[in-house]
């Protein structure tokens, strides 16, 4: 009854396999160490320069409406730019985030295994955060990572890419 389950299936490139031999495709855990891994990157990345601007306004006696306005404002388009730069362009141009390339995983098309684009790339980071954010979509995720036989999340299927362990 299990031996269709068990057998793989058609992966195409890719076969089920366990254990971290590279090309097999990447488990729940070190997916989710390197998005911790990650998660500790951006905080930084995005705390520290609006901690340090926060200072500087203070500073400079500027207004507490004027640099709350200037605060907030920054804070969007830094944060706008770094959802759209940092996964993404990390992904397209080495194949992987921080976070990943600690933990020898990368971010490859499903069919080739070729590095995917940076419209790819995006589509998967965005996709990823709208499924983390709801949480019917997030356990649908993970159990899709988890459970499938090719290790694919949403994320992952919508954007036609697969994360495996590094060659």
């Amino acid at each position: 009854m299990f031996d269709s389950i068990s057998s793989g299936g058609d992966l195409g490139r890719f076969q089920a396999a366990s254990g971290t031999r590279p090309g097999s495709p990447a488990g729940l855990m070190p997916r989710c160490a390197a998005t911790a891994i990650d998660l500790v990157i951006a905080v930084a990345v995005i705390l520290v320069p609006l901690v340090g601007l926060d200072r500087m306004l203070t500073g400079a006696g500027v207004a507490d409406g004027d640099a709350r306005a200037i605060w907030r404002t920054t804070a969007a388009l830094w944060v706008a730019a770094f959802l759209l730069l940092y996964s993404p362009l990390s992904v397209s141009r080495w194949g992987a985030t921080p976070g990943k390339r600690a933990l020898r995983l990368e971010v490859v098309r499903f069919t080739t295994g070729e590095r995917i684009g940076y419209g790819p790339a995006v589509a998967r980071h965005l996709t990823n955060l709208v499924v983390t954010g709801i949480p019917a979509l997030c356990v649908a995720n993970v159990s899709s990572i988890n459970l499938g036989t090719d290790r694919r999340g949403i994320h992952d299927r919508a954007s036609g890419s697969a994360v495996i362990h590094r060659r």
